[in-house]
């Protein structure tokens, strides 16, 4: 599934553009919140130099996705629930399908568990600035539109590693139509 981007309203263009200049700390969910949508909905409407969205079926990408991710040498896999914002810096590695899930068994995974792959409809490239710096990441989207968690391009010395930021445009490149 190809995921079509929307043409904003004027109405929404405008509380976009303010929020994307405004001076506190702005996500794609917290530009849903304002525009009382699901953050795929609103990603859908942000400009296309900000979010580019994978192409094909999710389901029957996930593994090259995920594996592409896992060659960045650093990332920060976020994952919010219930207003609890869970930060995990480290290295992913790959896993496998059995039972209905992507298995991250390695015995030095740092991130391991079991993603049920086949909830993942949409993921994004996505650029936006926050807190003032440079910010890259990938959001992966379930059917309702809510993101179910986010991979960030890893840091040091809060700076974006140059390798990372590197594959980050590659693997866009590769992934998004």
């Amino acid at each position: 599934m190809t995921i079509e981007r929307i043409t904003p309203t004027e109405a929404e263009a405008a509380t976009i553009n303010e929020l994307m200049n405004a001076k506190f700390p702005v996500t794609v969910s917290s530009i849903a919140s304002k525009l009382g949508m699901t953050e795929l909905e609103a990603a859908r409407r942000l400009p296309a130099d900000r979010v580019s969205f994978v192409s094909g079926d999710m389901t029957e990408r996930f593994d090259e996705v995920w594996a592409a991710l896992a060659a960045w040498d650093k990332v920060t896999l976020f994952i919010t629930h219930e207003g609890h914002v869970f930060e995990i810096a480290a290295k992913l590695s790959t896993g496998k399908r059995a039972m209905g899930y992507y298995n991250i068994l390695a015995k030095d995974a740092v991130v391991g568990g079991h993603i049920a792959y086949e909830k993942i409809k949409a993921a994004a490239f996505v650029t936006m600035p926050f807190m003032g710096r440079e910010s890259l990441s990938v959001l992966f989207f379930d059917a309702e539109g809510r993101v179910s968690f986010s991979v960030y391009a890893g840091r040091e010395n809060h700076q974006i590693i140059e390798s990372v930021k590197t594959a980050f445009f590659a693997d866009r490149e590769k992934f998004c139509a």
